[in-house]
């Protein structure tokens, strides 16, 4: 299929001008495809498109003249976009999602069977998924395409993004279940969370909010890079003694039965349907408001704020 003279592969029309949209759209340039976006008529995005390069049409005429979509809006918006716009997309359209939550969520893959509903998700935030193509550094991705025409598609606009070998075939469910899992029990929450405990309590005895933030927070990523870069053997083996006999003594000690309890519980309600229905549910401003004065409000916060600059 052809459009404006080019292989449709090389022009991918993007919905959605949040920070994975940019990102993408960026590396994808960068890396030669023809890209455009699709923006609705009162989007306050226009003149940021344009002052990035990038061309734009609006919806209604973008849509009928693309059959290589790349759905980049928020999760919670996709219904609502078929809703409004499934009688002009093509019924030939390739539609690549970024995350499988909504397909299962809203059985979108039944409720618009006449689109080829493919998953490309980068294991990676917007920032990373643009610096680490500026930097030449291979991100890694999971996929969900049915023929060997929709997969070469995946790989082309894969690399074109940026992701190296590390390119995993998986499914809506598998893929969606994974993540949300990950979100709940580690990156969200853990690693957060546990940081401003443990700095909490070291300002509780008397340390320096400097020190407990350096201890509990910068090195965040320094661990993360040694267990990333190494793998959990050797990261043993590099950590000192006393770093050794602390990690297996509090491990004991909080990784217990309760905690095991907890986290099968958090899974469960994944597998069950039951998180999707806390989603319908959830006033996402409200809590994004009350998370967002909290952390603020918090010493960790203050001294973030200090020293974050002068280390970078």
């Amino acid at each position: 299929m052809l459009f404006g003279g080019m292989n449709e592969k090389h022009s991918p029309l993007i919905i959605g001008f949040g920070s994975q949209g940019k990102a993408w759209a960026m590396n994808l340039r960068d890396s030669g495809f023809n890209v455009s976006f699709g923006l609705r008529e009162n989007s306050r995005s226009k003149s940021e498109v344009e002052k990035l390069g990038f061309s734009w049409r609006s919806l209604d005429e973008a849509l009928p003249t693309h059959n290589l979509i790349l759905l980049l809006i928020p999760d919670h918006e996709h219904l609502s976009f078929f809703e409004t716009h499934h009688e002009i997309i093509s019924n030939q359209a390739r539609i690549i999602y970024a995350h499988g939550a909504s397909i299962l969520q809203n059985d979108l893959e039944e409720k618009f069977p006449q689109f080829t509903h493919l998953l490309l998700a980068p294991k990676a935030i917007a920032s990373e998924v643009r610096f680490s193509f500026e930097t030449k550094k291979k991100l890694g991705a999971c996929y969900y395409a049915q023929n060997d025409d929709d997969k070469k598609l995946i790989r082309e606009i894969a690399t074109g993004i940026g992701i190296g070998d590390i390119l995993i075939s998986s499914s809506f469910k598998e893929e969606t279940y994974a993540d949300l899992m990950s979100e709940q029990s580690v990156l969200c929450s853990l690693l957060p969370y546990g940081a401003l405990h443990s700095f909490n309590e070291l300002i509780n005895r008397g340390v320096k909010p400097e020190i407990a933030y350096m201890e509990c927070w910068l090195e965040v990523k320094l661990i993360a890079k040694a267990m990333i870069d190494m793998g959990p053997t050797e990261f043993f083996k590099l950590i000192s003694p006393n770093a050794l006999l602390g990690g297996e003594k509090a491990q004991k000690m909080i990784f217990d039965k309760a905690y095991q309890t907890k986290l099968k519980q958090l899974c469960s309600e994944i597998w069950d349907g039951s998180f999707f229905e806390e989603v319908e549910q959830a006033d996402f401003e409200k809590i994004r408001a009350e998370v967002e004065l909290f952390w603020k409000d918090t010493e960790l916060q203050k001294i973030h704020d200090q020293i974050h600059d002068k280390l970078n």
